[in-house]
């Protein structure tokens, strides 16, 4: 134990040595110091917070701010010298982040000094606490002479230079309150003379919702969240509110030929008043530029800086080739919008005709094919997905989305734990925003780690990137049901249901929620209603009240597993699942049926069996010494060793 202890202060000690050589260049962040040190980025992160309990960033802010201490307190250099010493590019957040840390701003800095001195010392004498008293009286007059000096140069000169700004940029509302960086990008509007045109405008605002995205302070809602506010008449306040985003983003697009005019807003929620506004004009060759510089002044109206490897994102062209990108857009716009991944498809193999180089249209290919058949992909998607994302990174390892992709195929087809946490935390780590890869991760943690603090934590984040996506509703009822959080659970449940009217699945985990409550009554309705959803299943609903009235929860069970095992080979339908049938004899405590299933599903490759180890299902099998040799095989360990 103290042998770790003493590496694990090594290991600290010597990213301070490498931050000691390297504090005052301004384009040393996270990724320089990972390379430094041999591990990546996201490695990096995950030590720092467990040994430190912070992120990588937070770790090289803070130790630039106690360089930039020491330096005020032997005043080397006014402070705004010392911002851009210690690395700071910007003496307006340096300020800022000294105060949040400190609690006093910079200047206050030789005044701290000056009274640790004298409390160390100690000024006994009446006279001289008299003469001290003298002190601060002449100097609480001299400070407010020049404070009112100061505050009518100011005045003066914001109005001289508001009344000064052309109609191209306004600003309505200084910033006042300090809220957290949570953003809603709206559905720009199309104003170019051809209706077509709505892909390209959309396309804009997914490109700045993706560059936002990759801001580690910013919580940036799902394009999904959002979408539902196209045609909205609701105010940015009603919006904020309903989404939890304190800031609004907007704009409309026109192009006309070559040329782009784009006008962006930013709107503080909590006030429905405008911050800030500015028109843009371009050329098309010109739009990855534009896409970047309005991002980045997106990110400085919320008094963020940008790291080194932030503006390395934001700043990466996705390609030099603007025709190829042009389809790249109607492929996002069809395949999102419009529903139709076929022609999606169509218009990125079009894409990679043109630019057989074209890293993000590859990783669409992935996630198309991974996708398509969900939940059940043939094995030609998963290989075709997996070699999508690898010709992805291959080309541009700065996306994340094909690392969720892999993370994805590792966790649900190969049972590679190891690769699965490395590939989510990749993803996580270039796309802090990526919620279905925090859910998904998220998922990994809960069913193969058995880590269900964490899981709640990658699970909080993605809901509030997307509130309104069913499938993280459903995964944290899933979650909030496993460590007996009924209440959770079921509100969890109704809001997936909230969202997807017709979907059976949170009739599913209400019924799971009801009967581990022994509210069977209620339970049984909540299957009722799975089976009302189609007329055949509507003529089964007597025969199951009879089954319910002689055998109760169990009863049903048993009734649902004999009408899945009636065609066992297929897995082509929602019910005839393997994973699922050996979670039900688990629950009837047929255990001999459970392997048995459980090696069928292991067979097929069954895209949940990832789930077997800290499913509660299970849990009493865990002294089962057969299903303890069946973890073993999965690579999976027992239940005294965590991954």
């Amino acid at each position: 134990m103290a042998s770790q202890l003493s590496m694990d202060q090594n290991f600290v000690e010597r990213l301070k040595t490498i931050l000691e050589a390297n504090f005052s260049n301004e384009h040393f962040g996270v990724q320089e110091l990972a390379d430094e040190v041999g591990v990546s980025r996201s490695q990096l992160h995950r030590k720092l917070n467990v040994l430190l309990g912070k992120s990588s960033s937070q770790f090289i802010r803070e130790y630039r701010l106690q360089k930039a201490l020491e330096m005020l307190q032997n005043e080397e250099a006014t402070a705004s010298e010392i911002a851009y010493r210690v690395g700071f590019n910007s003496p307006t957040y340096f300020n800022t982040s000294f105060s949040d840390f400190y609690g006093y701003t910079p200047g206050e800095v030789k005044f701290k000094k000056n009274e640790a001195f004298n409390n160390e010392i100690g000024l006994k004498t009446s006279a001289a606490k008299n003469t001290k008293k003298t002190f601060r009286r002449k100097r609480k007059f001299t400070t407010l002479f020049w404070v009112s000096i100061v505050a009518l140069v100011l005045l003066l000169g914001y109005t001289f230079y508001m009344n000064s700004k052309t109609n191209t940029e306004t600003v309505v509302e200084p910033q006042m309150e300090e809220l957290d960086k949570t953003v809603a990008v709206l559905p720009f509007k199309n104003l170019s003379d051809h209706p077509e045109n709505a892909y390209f405008a959309d396309a804009i605002r997914e490109d700045i919702i993706n560059n936002l995205s990759k801001v580690e302070q910013i919580i940036v809602k799902s394009r999904q969240s959002t979408e539902k506010y196209r045609a909205s008449s609701l105010s940015a306040k009603d919006i904020g509110e309903a989404l939890d985003a304190n800031y609004i983003v907007g704009g409309s697009v026109q192009k006309e030929g070559q040329k782009i005019r784009v006008r962006v807003h930013l709107i503080n929620s909590k006030t429905d008043v405008q911050l800030w506004a500015k028109d843009f004009d371009r050329d098309y060759k010109d739009l990855f530029a534009l896409e970047s510089e309005i991002s980045k002044q997106i990110v400085s109206e919320l008094n963020l800086v940008l790291s080194p490897f932030e503006l390395e994102l934001i700043d990466k062209a996705p390609t030099d080739n603007l025709e190829a990108y042009n389809l790249y857009m109607k492929a996002v716009y069809y395949g999102v919008y419009e529903e139709d991944i076929h022609l999606a498809r169509s218009y990125l193999n079009s894409c990679l005709e043109i630019e057989p180089n074209f890293a993000v249209a590859y990783s669409g290919l992935a996630i198309s094919y991974l996708w398509e058949n969900w939940p059940n992909p043939t094995e030609n998607d998963i290989l075709r997905a997996k070699d999508y994302a690898e010709k992805a990174i291959k080309l541009d390892n700065k996306l994340s989305e094909p690392h969720r992709v892999l993370g994805w195929v590792y966790l649900s087809y190969d049972w590679d734990w190891k690769r699965t946490e490395s590939q989510f935390e990749e993803a996580i780590s270039l796309n802090p925003n990526n919620y279905f890869a925090l859910y998904m991760y998220s998922q990994y943690l809960q069913y193969t780690v058995g880590d269900f603090e964490r899981a709640r934590k990658m699970m909080d984040r993605a809901q509030s990137i997307a509130p309104d996506s069913f499938e993280v509703a459903i995964r944290s009822a899933e979650l909030y049901l496993q460590v007996g959080d009924f209440q959770n659970a079921l509100e969890q449940a109704d809001k997936a249901k909230e969202e997807l009217p017709d979907a059976t699945w949170p009739f599913w985990i209400k019924f799971k929620i009801y009967s581990d409550q022994g509210k069977n009554d209620i339970a049984m309705k909540q299957y009722e209603m799975i089976l009302s959803f189609d007329e055949e299943g509507q003529k089964k609903i007597p025969k199951l009240h009879k089954i319910y009235k002689k055998s109760g929860i169990k009863g049903i069970y048993r009734w649902i597993n004999e009408e899945d095992t009636s065609n066992p080979k297929s897995e082509g339908t929602l019910h005839n699942n393997a994973y699922w049938i050996a979670q039900k004899f688990a629950y009837l405590e047929e255990d001999a049926k459970v392997l048995e299933w459980l090696e069928t599903a292991f067979e097929r490759k069954n895209a949940v069996l990832y789930k077997v180890k800290y499913d509660p299902y299970f849990d009493k099998l865990h002294n089962n010494p057969e299903f303890l040799e069946f973890l073993e095989k999965m690579n999976l360990g027992n239940y005294q060793i965590k991954l």
